[in-house]
């Protein structure tokens, strides 16, 4: 008669033969009996609103009721946050191991309909079900409920450490990135960001702007924060006129500026109130008191904290700004003093770094316009791999790809293929000097290494040189390649466009700088999924493409035909679940035009692999 049960472990159903065998064995129970099964190898979790707690830690007295929920697959995790002093308001905590029955989209969809939750952190080592966790996020999103996650496994050795701790792949980081912020989660790196947007959530700020107005008690910290401001991409407005010269006209010698230094101007009791006052007031989301508090301080230093926040309670409620107190240092803050704040609403952010990020983070998830996706139109046809017997994988020749991509509105140059010398010498009359020779079958590769490929064929006689040149080296590595001629593209910009079909999450779509240093830049933006123009055009934002198209020397370049070539890849790939990848590299951009001047589609041959997602028969409510 039990509905759910909770399975604990240390060392046997963590990994191993026998792990699995248990596992397999409790998810088969939980469909065929209809249960929730908590773990295996978790620690349980920790209801605060109903005080039940089947954990297998300690909850220290202070864990403290509010409306942010928490999932961890990290049992060790979990006890950070159990064990945090409070600093989080907590609705319910769950310790939920290695989902041998209930998953991390079943506790997500739980929290989305829970009317104790207003905000959710999760901490991930690997999705067993990733459309179902990403189906579950917009389910948050939907109940307007901001999601921050701490996804780990970007390096080879946490991806190792990934697959060895879950027996999960940790999948590709930078797609499960693109992914996660697609439908609005909050990207955490580290613990203590995580803690900090927990804070923000808990003082009840899921909402905030990035303009924020920042008073310290050190110029030298004022700097420091400046600094990492900017790099967190929190914007510090100037103080306006009228901000200044109030401010000087009781104080003549203050030197006013964001972030704000107003200590041995006059007595702290006098000038701090008028400075808060004077910063709430001015445009902007977020007022910020910086004071370094920690539970050492002498009780001059405490009390000055415990006015500071006073002050700053006062200023941000009659000018209706989103208050934070900022310990730049990372120790434990006073007691009074956290306790007053929580009391106010105030979020009481540790260590300048993941406090700023974390700031940062919520205004950006504030801005967030939806998944920016769209729905599939009518799929178009591609005679390109029809042609490609059923089921064989590798990857269509130049012309067949240029094709292929050509019907999904990606602009491709004019090209004539030619099977002899003398067909190539016309095409390229036809086609207008200059133009590209190159080698063209499903077997050649890398034709540029090979010296298969030549550009800038002026004449006739250059054509006919450099086509029976090539088409020997060809046909002597596959008999059935051609000649491919092509029209000479110029461009101002290089660019590398992609899609690839990833393990985990699907269709993936990417753009950056391309050209000979395009994998040490290393700079792509990267989307999961069919997505439309503005979606497209907040992609080569995110990288330096955007700018370089916008302010080329001599006009702005064809930013709308790089928007065709990333919708067109995205679209391709999502209506063609043979397609593996395309890569388009370069793609030229002029002022007048971008092409895609060389395209390579690759076909899989194996159906794409998926564990079927666990039918969840009930759950678990309060």
């Amino acid at each position: 008669g039990a509905r759910a049960v909770i399975v604990p472990g240390a060392g046997f159903t963590d990994s191993g033969a026998a792990a699995t065998e248990l596992q397999a064995a409790l998810r088969g129970l939980a469909r065929e009996r209809g249960i929730a099964v908590v773990g295996t190898n978790c620690m349980g979790f920790v209801d605060v609103v109903s005080g039940a707690a089947p954990y297998i830690g300690t909850v220290p007295p202070y864990v403290r009721r509010g409306r942010v929920g928490m999932v961890a697959q990290s049992g060790a995790v979990v006890e950070a946050f159990v064990n945090d002093g409070g600093r989080i308001p907590f609705s319910t905590i769950v310790s939920c191991g290695t989902e041998a029955g209930t998953g991390l989209a079943e506790y997500l969809e739980f929290f989305a309909a829970d009317a104790e939750t207003r905000a959710v952190l999760a901490f991930v080592e690997g999705f067993a079900d990733p459309g179902a966790f990403l189906d579950a996020a917009r389910r948050l999103a939907e109940a307007d409920k901001p999601l921050a996650v701490c996804k780990v496994g970007r390096s080879a050795v946490a991806q190792a450490g990934v697959a060895a701790h879950s027996g999960r792949l940790a999948g590709s980081a930078r797609v499960a990135e693109a992914a996660l912020r697609a439908v609005g989660a909050i990207i955490c790196h580290d613990l203590d960001e995580l803690t900090a947007v927990g804070e923000l959530f808990g003082a009840g700020r899921t909402r905030l702007g990035r303009r924020a107005h920042v008073v310290t008690n050190s110029g030298g910290e004022a700097n420091m924060l400046a600094d990492l401001a900017e790099d967190a991409g929190l914007e510090l407005p100037p103080m306006s006129e009228a901000g200044r010269s109030r401010l000087r006209e009781r104080w003549p010698s203050f030197h006013v500026a964001n972030p704000l230094d107003p200590w041995g101007v006059d007595d702290p009791t006098m000038v701090y109130p008028e400075v808060l006052e004077t910063a709430a007031d001015e445009p902007g989301d977020v007022l910020v008191m910086s004071l370094d508090q920690q539970t050492t301080c002498g009780t001059f230093e405490q009390q000055l904290g415990r006015d500071l926040a006073g002050y700053l309670a006062d200023a941000a409620a009659r000018a209706g700004k989103v208050p934070v107190f900022l310990s730049p240092t990372s120790q434990d803050p006073p007691a009074e003093l956290a306790s007053f704040c929580h009391g106010e609403g105030i979020a009481l952010l540790r260590g300048a770094r993941p406090a700023l990020r974390a700031l940062a983070a919520v205004a950006a998830r504030s801005e967030w316009r939806g998944d920016g996706t769209v729905r599939a139109v009518s799929r178009i046809p591609l005679p390109e791999l029809e042609a490609v017997a059923a089921g064989a994988a590798g990857s269509l020749d130049e012309d067949a790809s240029l094709s292929a991509v050509a019907r999904y509105g990606v602009p491709v140059p004019r090209r004539i293929r030619a099977s002899s010398v003398a067909e190539a010498a016309a095409a390229a009359d036809q086609l207008g000097h200059p133009v590209v020779v190159k080698a063209v079958g499903r077997s050649i590769t890398h034709k540029t290494e090979l010296g298969l490929v030549r550009t800038g064929l002026a004449t006739g006689d250059q054509v006919r040189e450099a086509a029976d040149a090539i088409l020997a080296g060809a046909r002597s590595q596959d008999p059935a390649s051609d000649l491919l001629v092509v029209e000479q593209v110029r461009g101002d910009l290089e660019l590398i466009a992609g899609f690839r079909r990833d393990e985990q999450f699907g269709p993936t779509v990417l753009v950056g700088l391309g050209g000979v240093w395009a994998e040490h830049l290393d700079t792509v933006a990267i989307r999961v999924g069919r997505i439309g123009r503005e979606e497209a055009r907040r992609m080569l934002d995110e990288t330096l493409a955007g700018p370089m198209l916008r302010t080329a020397r001599g006009g702005a370049l064809d930013e709308e035909g790089v928007i065709d070539i990333i919708c067109g890849l995205a679209a391709l790939g999502s209506d063609h679940p043979e397609v593996s990848e395309i890569d388009l590299n370069p793609v030229l951009v002029g002022r007048g035009r971008a092409v895609a001047v060389d395209a390579l589609i690759i076909l899989e041959s194996r159906p794409i692999a998926g564990e079927p997602p666990l039918v969840a028969t009930t759950k678990e409510t309060r």
